[in-house]
């Protein structure tokens, strides 16, 4: 595949990494050729990286299967889950979770990423509701929209949230940003 064809959420292999596509940026400057810079996060460390290519280099795409997980419990053996088609216990090691373990509830549902019998990365769905365990108390009249505060979650996953929120209350929150949306 070209790399003008890239496209948000498409997995690449650059040298032996892989790497998913954050976003792909096609520009053209005066009497140059045109170039496609392109915004990746390393699949196994985490980092974003970017690459600026000629729009017609070659770039070789990763096709996974997505399969269905559901989030069974995490020992120090890394975060097990269960294949909802097959009913098989599969065990992901806490580097290939990363930062989605603060969306892991027990019995959660997420879309395992598989390439050759290999679980390269969890797509976490896009919201979830979590308890609020520790944050500052709210006072009457703390309403306006543009005060926030830190308020740490059940999983650990520490968020921004508005001034009226209190200890055990549940909010939901957008995985792709970690940040609050609402309180359920």
């Amino acid at each position: 595949m070209d790399a003008i064809d890239l496209k948000p959420g498409m997995i690449i292999d650059v040298e032996g990494t892989y790497y998913t596509v954050i976003s792909a940026v096609h520009t053209h400057a005066q009497q140059r050729r045109a170039v496609i810079r392109v915004k990746c996060k390393d699949l196994k460390s985490g980092k974003t990286n970017e690459f600026v290519w000629r729009s017609d280099k070659p770039v070789d795409v990763v096709y996974v299967e997505e399969i269905p997980l559901t989030f069974l419990f995490r020992d120090s053996h890394g975060f097990h889950f269960m294949n909802t088609t097959n009913y098989e216990q599969i065990a992901i090691s806490e580097e290939v979770i990363g930062e989605k373990q603060y969306y892991l509830l027990e019995n959660v549902e997420v879309i395992g990423l598989v390439h050759d019998g290999k679980v390269l990365d969890i797509k976490p769905p896009i919201f979830v509701d979590l308890k609020v365990i520790e944050t500052e108390p709210g006072f009457k009249g703390d309403t306006v929209q543009a005060a926030k505060k830190p308020a740490k979650l059940e999983t650990g996953l520490i968020i921004q949230v508005p001034l009226f929120i209190n200890n055990g209350d549940i909010v939901r929150v957008d995985t792709r940003t970690n940040e609050y949306v609402t309180r359920v």
